[in-house]
Order: C-alpha cells, then structure tokens, then sequence
C-alpha cells in the first residue's frame, strides 16, 4: 500500500501576516473587530484574510479564531468616524462550512460591540454620565444609535447587566433602531402584502416577508406543522426544510440569489401559556438560533403591528407598552409603540475581551 501525502511548505518559508484585533462580546454574539487600515486594500484579499484568520471551511474553526458557530464567526471593519461622531462600519458573516464572507446583512448584537469598542477605542469621546455612539453600516445604510453609560465621562471597563442568554454581566447598552433606515433594500414589505404563499415542494406556506433591521421570512408555525415554543429536538424539520424556504423567500421578494444568510427564517406563534407577546424561533445559518438576533427581533416588532401579518395573529397583547418575545432560551423584551413601530430599543451588554494581534498565513 502506497499512501500518499501532500507536500506541506518547509518551517520558515511561509509568510505570516500580523493583524490587530479586538474581540468584543457583544448581546449574544462575539465579534472580532478590525480597522480598514490594518487590512488590505483588495475587496477578495480581506475576504481571503478573513476566512483564514477564522479558519473556514474547518467545520470546527480549529486553526483561527472563529467559535463554530454562526454566533461566533462574525467581524466588524470600522472605516473610522465621521465630523457628526458617527462610526462607519461594515458587518461580515464568515461562513463556517464554505471559504466564503457575506456583508450584506447586519448584526444588532455585533453592532452593541461596536458601541462599546468605539468608546475602547477612543473613536468616540465619553460626554457627560451617558454617551450616545451613532454608527453607520455603509453597506447596508442602517443606523443605529448605542447609548452607554458613561459616569464621570469615564468609559467603563466592565458592567452589571446580564440578560438571557448571557451568562456573564456586561457594561450595559442600549441599542436604537430607527424604521428609518432599517430598510436595506428600500422598503419595508417588498411584495407589498402583509402575508404571502411561499410554496415550496408543492406546498404552500404562509409568511411575513419583511425588511426591517435585515430581510426575514418569518412563517406561521402551525402552518408548517410546529409549534413555535418547541424545543430544539422538536424543530429538526424547521432546519432541514429553512435553506429551501429561505431561497423561495429570496426569490419572492426580489434579494440577490448569491446571498445565503437573508432573509433571516424563523417561526411565530403564540407565546407560552399565561405570557403575553409571541413566541419565535430563527434559523441562523444552518441551525437554531440560541435566542433571536437584534435583527431578527426588529423584523418581528416590526410585523407586529401591521394587520394580518403572522406575527400580528399570534401577538398576545400585554396592557403596557413594549412587546415579549419567548425565544428558545430565555425572552427578549423590546422598547417601542405596539400600533406604529417607528423605533425600536433593546437593552443589551457588552464586553471588551481582548486585544490582540492574529497572524495570519498566506496560505
């Protein structure tokens, strides 16, 4: 038997780049962040840099920094700040199992880092007890405003806010969407419908196909034969079945095809017995979410208040103002007016966990 290896470059012939970073838990998300200026100026050479850096296509990321999840293989590049204080940014989703960067969407829980970081970092001056950071996603056009507190105009190394899905506490951030610019490809509801068909396999499916924070196609659970407070086990079938519903939602409301993180899938329905809100599950990627990206909890605040919209049919009012939404561990509780979503807030944390210098192969 003859076995046959591949021919691997001596020690010392590769070159190796150093890059600095910052990583920065942000809500439930951990987010790597980089300044353009420490990265190449070719669009496909920062893709190749990124992806080697969080070591895809290795389904485990065991040669770089990425956590095998998509809740862990997300960057920011901040491009610096405007006269107004506003940071300008972009959002990568590094793909776990294909060489490949998608910076088409956003990320709430990574913009919450970015809050955080520009303060870290000095792009941003502490005013007075509470810095508001106004930030910029060029790709996308979304704004969003981080309010950190900030007491005696110090930037604060560590917090006490700890919310579902976190184990740990945080410097706590509250983060603004705005209805806005949350659009990222111009209108709220691309079909122009509160609910579609979405058929796939020769049956059909109803949803809420909307743009608000990112695209999501957010399906009526007992339509689909689930119960949107299932557990992971009892969802298998959402997640076989999510790539296809998410290309026939694509196709619906008119999204680039090359994409394959938007629209954001997930379920709705009713919220546990005796609660009030509503209950969803969201598909990140090719699996679960543990929670609900900010994102995704926008499109759904969003829908909530539009007659006829799937989320609307499931939303069990509560007599004061914000919305509950029972995720699949833990809630999260939004800020905004039920009948007319013009703003939505959050209450998340955020912490600076290290800053670092990655090198990186050429390989």
């Amino acid at each position: 038997m003859t076995l046959l290896f591949r021919e691997e470059p001596q020690a010392g012939t590769l070159p190796v780049t150093p890059v600095p970073a910052t990583l920065v838990r942000g809500g439930t998300s951990k987010c790597w962040i980089f300044r353009d200026e420490d990265l190449p100026a070719d669009a496909l050479e920062t893709d190749r840099l990124l992806i080697r850096t969080f070591g895809s296509p290795d389904l485990r990321q065991i040669d770089g920094v990425g956590g095998a999840s998509s809740t862990t293989s997300k960057a920011i590049t901040v491009a610096g700040t405007d006269p107004d204080g506003t940071v300008r940014y972009r959002f990568a989703q590094v793909a776990i199992d294909k060489p490949a960067v998608e910076w088409a969407s956003n990320c709430g829980n990574c913009a919450t880092a970015l809050g955080l970081y520009a303060l870290h970092a000095g792009l941003v001056a502490p005013t007075g007890e509470v810095t508001r950071v106004p930030i910029l996603n060029t790709v996308t056009g979304l704004r969003l405003v981080c309010e950190i507190p900030t007491p005696g105009a110090q930037v604060p190394a560590y917090g006490g806010r700890r919310l579902d899905g976190q184990h740990y506490p945080g410097v706590p951030i509250d983060v603004i969407f705005q209805k806005a610019s949350w659009s990222s490809y111009g209108t709220q509801f691309p079909t122009g419908n509160a609910t579609d068909d979405i058929e796939v396999d020769g049956k059909r499916y109803q949803a809420t196909l909307i743009d608000a924070g990112a695209p999501a196609a957010l399906f009526d659970a007992q339509d689909l034969g689930l119960d949107a407070t299932g557990s992971e086990e009892a969802l298998e079938a959402l997640v076989r079945l999510a790539p296809q519903l998410r290309a026939a939602a694509a196709r619906r409301m008119g999204l680039p095809q090359d994409l394959t993180s938007i629209p954001k899938v997930g379920i709705v329905g009713p919220p546990p017995a005796g609660a009030t809100g509503v209950s969803a599950r969201m598909i990140s990627m090719t699996a679960l979410h543990p929670a609900i990206g900010l994102t995704s909890a926008v499109a759904v605040a969003a829908a909530s208040g539009t007659p006829g919209s799937v989320v609307q049919r499931s939303v069990v009012p509560a007599a004061e103002a914000g919305l509950f939404i029972h995720l699949l561990k833990g809630t999260t509780a939004l800020a905004l007016d039920a009948a007319d979503p013009a703003e939505v807030s959050f209450q998340r944390s955020a912490r600076v966990i290290s800053e670092s210098t990655i090198l990186v192969p050429s390989d």
